[in-house]
């Protein structure tokens, strides 16, 4: 963690401050004869080294969520975890989110082309017009919702980069700003709160967030999906031939066993093929499984550690103001 060389001189010229308030009342205790003023010094010295201990905790707070990140093996190399986590979100949304919602939005123009085609027999007069490929206006609007769901993931996905830059950026002067807030009496529960803010966000939020991605690799590994979490990926070739078991002869059912439906070629061939009546809705049986992939990182794994997150906050103000 940085820490911006300024807040160290505020910081050091605050203490010496401070510690010389503290002597000077000693001192006027002492001439003055007042025991009050003497009880009212050490009340404020005790505050002063707290937060000091605090300050010199965060550090090593922060210190030993890196590496117990490192020891346990959730992130590679010297890259912190604010790093780590951004990452992960990058790749979610270059690997996940649009390549599912390019296919999306083109399934969608050539569908919309299809479904707009009209022919006639004959003369108009002597007959009606009709469409040359019915049945697709459900299609094309599940498949707006599904681009819709996207954009919505788009824009959670998004926001978590930006947090993650956020903290890196102003969670090292959130610390020193609790810090020095601490100092004085009038402010001291809102400098810990600050300080307990910074901490949570600065150490506790990326290892909740490191360790729910390596849990999500986990997961993966043991369905047989890969080492990895793929963000967007073909649906298992059991659930893709129990789906298709009730709509294809018995001889194409084993086809597909041996055939990847990945998205994108799924999205392709029904595009050039709308009238095949039998990939109709079970055509985007890989765009429902992808989203729901993407929801993990998109809606669950923010939201569990958010609330853990907010609840350390709350737990931890709590022991250092000892109120609550």
């Amino acid at each position: 963690m940085e820490f911006p060389a300024y807040f160290v001189t505020i910081t050091a010229a605050t203490v010496v401050l401070l510690a010389g308030y503290i002597a000077l009342l000693h001192m006027g205790s002492r001439f003055f004869s007042k025991p009050e003023m003497a009880a009212y010094a050490n009340v404020e010295l005790q505050h002063l080294f707290i937060s000091l201990m605090i300050f010199v905790s965060a550090f090593a707070i922060y210190a030993s969520s890196d590496q117990l990140a490192s020891a346990i093996g959730l992130k590679p190399g010297e890259e912190s975890l604010n790093q780590v986590s951004i990452n992960f979100l990058q790749k979610t949304i270059s690997q996940g989110i649009m390549p599912a919602y390019v296919n999306l939005v083109s399934l969608d123009m050539q569908l919309s082309f299809w479904s707009a085609l009209q022919g006639r027999h004959g003369p108009s007069v002597w007959n009606y017009t009709f469409k040359q490929v019915t049945g697709l206006e459900p299609i094309i609007s599940v498949v707006r919702i599904l681009s819709f769901t996207l954009t919505a993931f788009l824009g959670t996905l998004t926001a978590q980069v930006l947090i993650f830059y956020l903290i890196e950026a102003l969670m090292p002067i959130a610390l020193a700003c609790g810090v020095l807030v601490r100092f004085y009496p009038p402010a001291r529960d809102a400098g810990t709160y600050l300080i307990v803010f910074a901490i949570a966000f600065q150490s506790f939020f990326p290892l909740l967030f490191v360790l729910n991605v390596h849990i999500l690799d986990e997961i993966w590994q043991a369905h047989g999906w890969g080492e990895t979490y793929s963000p967007y990926v073909s649906i298992p070739k059991d659930l893709r031939v129990q789906a298709f078991s009730d709509i294809v002869p018995d001889e194409l059912e084993n086809k597909l066993q041996s055939v990847s439906f990945d998205p994108g070629t799924v999205a392709t061939v029904f595009s050039y093929l709308p009238f095949m009546s039998f990939l109709r809705f079970a055509a985007l049986i890989p765009f429902f499984e992808g989203i729901a992939s993407l929801s993990l990182p998109a809606l669950f794994l923010p939201a569990i550690t958010m609330s853990l997150t907010i609840s350390f906050i709350n737990a931890m103000t709590k022991f250092f103001t000892g109120k609550g």
